[in-house]
């Protein structure tokens, strides 16, 4: 993913760009396209970044173990400025140093990178998903199972005990 900005004027741009997931080697959950919607703002010695990205992904959910389709959307910035130019008041985080004269700029690994943290830690089908049996495996989202046997963990049968008595 990258993008010519050599021989820009100074001024405000406008990109969309798309790359086969495959190609930044995000791994076997997204097989569609990356579309990254770019803003380019050129003044002098720096250009800065704004990059709103997205992407669908498949994923099996960490409840009920079906498969589901998510759509992944993030941003983020980023400012390009010649050796020795860095404004101070820019986060560290958001600031690389290019050579002078540089005329691309690759936004491969950054769009990587932001792909790969905004997968949420937890994937759920939906938030209202039932999850399985733990006995038998049902899928509670398709239907009720029939186990009647509930099983106690041996650890909290002394709470039990004592709470019958009370």
């Amino acid at each position: 993913m990258k993008i010519q900005v050599g021989g820009l004027s100074d001024g405000v741009y406008e990109y969309t760009v798309a790359v086969d997931a495959t190609l930044l080697k995000l791994g076997n959950h997204f097989q569609d396209q990356v579309v990254a919607r770019v803003t380019i703002e050129k003044s002098g010695t720096q250009v800065f970044l704004k990059a709103a990205v997205s992407v669908d992904g498949s994923f099996a959910c960490d409840r009920c173990l079906s498969q589901f389709l998510s759509s992944i959307t993030s941003s983020y910035r980023m400012c390009y400025v010649t050796e020795g130019g860095g404004d101070s008041n820019i986060d560290p985080a958001e600031l690389q140093e290019v050579p002078p004269g540089f005329s691309v700029i690759d936004m491969s690994d950054d769009v990587r990178q932001t792909v790969l943290l905004a997968v949420p830690l937890k994937l759920l089908c939906s938030d209202h998903c039932k999850g399985l049996c733990p006995h038998c495996g049902m899928n509670f989202n398709l239907g009720t199972c029939t186990c009647t046997e509930s099983v106690v963990d041996p650890r909290w049968e002394q709470l039990i005990k004592l709470k019958k008595q009370l």
